[in-house]
């Protein structure tokens, strides 16, 4: 199984957000696209594959693998890889909002919540606000810079994601439970992984019959 493939099925294994309405095929179509922006982001900070060349700096020194799931890790907890989200359509209370003279903005960008600071150019900023290919691939290499920065200072999966949360130290209480799903995701089998990808299209296929029934009355 390609690693596109094998990241598309841990995606779609996953919980949707509540509010997901998209039908299981346009659910598969948007995670293979995000699965193809992780791939080529995990590619290009651990120096494989195609970003194998003497000019690539690495920054991530752990397997492909690892800062990959992580990806998937921090994307399904900031936002549940949430269509809306995604697309850069946030609801009032979602991705950092703040109100300025009645009118509400957002701080937060893409399904990795990404906030501008000095580790996100404007340039970048400007472009993570949309479900393209390329503003999620985008998003997806800031969020492993913020990542690899995490790994350089903790050393450890744990202080990565600490300091990914904003907290400015190796040690957050919030840290845990995802570590704790990371580590999940790290040991599930192929199997596993597929069976839980067929129940979830199971449970949405019937929310959104419901919807459909309700709709109708």
């Amino acid at each position: 199984m390609s690693f596109i493939k094998y990241i598309t099925a841990i995606l779609l294994s996953l919980d949707p957000s509540y509010s997901d309405n998209e039908a299981w095929t346009e659910r598969t179509t948007r995670m293979e696209m995000i699965a193809t922006a992780i791939d080529d982001a995990s590619s290009k900070a651990t120096c494989s594959e195609k970003y194998e060349t003497p000019d690539c700096k690495k920054i991530w020194t752990n397997s492909k693998k690892s800062i990959a799931l992580l990806l998937v890790t921090q994307g399904f907890w900031e936002s549940r890889f949430a269509k809306n989200v995604h697309e850069g359509k946030c609801k009032k209370y979602e991705c950092d909002s703040y109100t300025v003279n009645g009118n509400t903005h957002h701080r937060a960008r893409s399904p990795w919540q990404i906030q501008q600071t000095s580790m996100v150019s404007s340039q970048e900023y400007a472009k993570m606000n949309s479900s393209t290919l390329e503003s999620t691939t985008m998003s997806a290499n800031v969020a492993n810079r913020y990542l690899a920065n995490g790994m350089k200072t903790c050393s450890t999966i744990l202080g990565t994601i600490a300091i990914y949360g904003g907290v400015g130290s190796c040690s957050w209480q919030g840290a845990a439970p995802r570590e704790a799903f990371y580590r999940t995701l790290s040991s599930m089998t192929e199997e596993r992984i597929f069976a839980a990808a067929d129940a979830q299209k199971l449970r949405l296929e019937a929310r959104l019959n419901k919807t459909l029934v309700s709709e109708k009355k």
